[in-house]
């Protein structure tokens, strides 16, 4: 698999369904209803596909931070997704019944196949920063029982811009939220 660049200064698309094409990669805005108060509106959604050895599509959720919010508004961005994977709608003007739960859709299988890898990517602090940042993350997804849930079904991971700038995606520059700290390449996580 060759080595897809990665974007510098990503910038959100307008419009739902806007995209932009990087080399390799394409993105667009995701505005995901998460069933609550909370919207969920991702930075960028990934949608790579490999193929050697074997064809393979990868999706993935990227939230861009540049340490303009708290590392706990940030943490709490996971528990938003845990709610937007666990999502069912219920059909208007109806309860759900115990019969329904075993074939109704989550609200994501609408748009994905696989609910796709959620990647944090961060910048625009010291390294000590970005890495406690990264920390906080890691300690978000062990002690929340929703997010920890979710990690159990989704890869999860974050990086330091300057990281992968200079290496590239595919490269161990990732650290996943679960198990080990050991960097990988995102499509390893």
């Amino acid at each position: 698999m060759s080595a897809p660049t990665w974007p510098s200064s990503p910038r959100p698309a307008t419009g739902a369904t806007s995209t932009r094409r990087w080399t390799g990669f394409a993105w667009s805005a995701c505005r995901p209803d998460t069933g609550g108060e909370d919207r969920l509106i991702a930075d960028a959604v990934l949608h790579y596909t490999a193929v050697r050895p074997r064809r393979l599509q990868y999706r993935a959720f990227v939230e861009i931070d540049r340490t303009t919010m708290s590392s706990e508004r940030l943490a709490r961005k996971l528990i938003t997704y845990a709610r937007f994977h666990d999502y069912t709608p219920q059909p208007a003007g109806r309860r759900g019944t115990v019969a329904d739960q075993g074939t109704a859709l989550f609200a994501w299988q609408r748009f994905y196949p696989r609910f796709p890898r959620i990647l944090f990517v961060l910048t625009g602090a010291p390294r000590t920063t970005l890495t406690a940042r990264i920390a906080d993350l890691r300690r978000m997804t062990a002690d929340h029982d929703l997010v920890t849930r979710l990690a159990a079904r989704v890869p999860l991971g974050a990086t330091i811009l300057e990281d992968l700038e200079e290496a590239g995606p595919s490269s161990p520059v990732w650290t996943p939220l679960t198990g080990t700290d050991e960097r990988r390449g995102w499509t390893q996580l």
